[in-house]
């Protein structure tokens, strides 16, 4: 996937947002529709939706990703898996194992975790650790 296609993909209409200065605690997301969801605010709990995840600069999520594909601005307390592509800007602070086909990494995000990108195999992964 080429990396004009992955910017693209994350430019669509965004049909779920959850706005700066909310916080959502326990909660499940589930979505099988290819809908998007925009997080600005807090999530504490697991998303999981067949569409894309975009999170803000001011957006938080304590818990498990997974979806068509994420980008990351702000930070995650959790793993993220995509089935297509994942895009941490320059502002991105995950502390968590990711896992995607298709990666962009900008200088300057932090990763602490396990990365497993494009066809890997378990035992290539390679550890990660930023200070």
């Amino acid at each position: 996937m080429s990396r004009s296609h992955i910017m693209d993909e994350f430019t669509n209409p965004t049909a779920t947002v959850i706005s700066k200065g909310f916080t959502i605690q326990d909660a499940y997301f589930t979505c099988g529709d290819s809908e998007s969801m925009r997080i600005e605010g807090t999530v504490i709990g697991d998303i999981d939706i067949d569409g894309v995840i975009i999170i803000g600069d001011s957006g938080y999520v304590d818990g498990n990703v997974r979806a068509s594909s994420v980008r990351i601005a702000g930070r995650v307390y959790g793993n993220v898996q995509c089935r297509h592509a994942l895009h941490l800007t320059s502002t991105a602070d995950i502390v968590g194992d990711i896992n995607a086909p298709s990666l962009i990494i900008d200088n300057g995000a932090v990763l602490v975790g396990y990365c497993q990108a494009g066809v890997i195999a378990e035992s290539e992964q390679v550890k990660l650790s930023c200070s």
